[in-house]
């Protein structure tokens, strides 16, 4: 499986990663996994490395698969998400991925923030909360409205 994770409690953060080539099982395998964490989530967020991924194959109907997943760890109480994709393909269809969700669910209190620069995972919190992404990157809850 291209896709796996962890929790580091110290931070707050589950720090995903997916390599290689993904597909649509992997993410909600991924994601499935996190929601089931037995740590209680308030306060945490979710930190996805998508820089080794060769390809992603998600479509937008996929994406609609993967809402629930992403609801399912809101209502376990985590503010928000930061995805790190710098390859121009996989970008795309992160933000298809994080518009659809966020349109479903209604998104995370912190939003969603897609870079393409990297940002460690102990200061992901720290990102969402000044509600900007490095390099003047808007997090994707606040592009989508504009």
């Amino acid at each position: 499986m291209p896709a796996g994770y962890e929790y580091e409690i110290d931070h707050r953060v589950i720090h995903g990663a997916a390599w290689d080539h993904v597909t649509l099982d992997d993410l909600e395998h991924y994601l499935s996994e996190a929601a089931r964490l037995p740590d209680d989530l308030r306060g945490a967020i979710e930190y996805l490395d998508l820089s080794e991924v060769i390809t992603l194959q998600v479509s937008t109907v996929g994406a609609l698969q993967l809402a629930p997943w992403y609801e399912a760890l809101f209502d376990r109480g985590i503010r928000g998400s930061v995805i790190f994709a710098p390859d121009e393909e996989v970008h795309e269809i992160a933000e298809t991925i994080i518009s659809t969700c966020s349109m479903v669910s209604g998104g995370l209190p912190d939003g969603y923030c897609l870079t393409r620069q990297p940002v460690a995972p102990e200061e992901a919190l720290q990102v969402l909360q000044r509600k900007r992404c490095l390099r003047g990157e808007r997090p994707a809850q606040v592009a989508l409205a504009v």
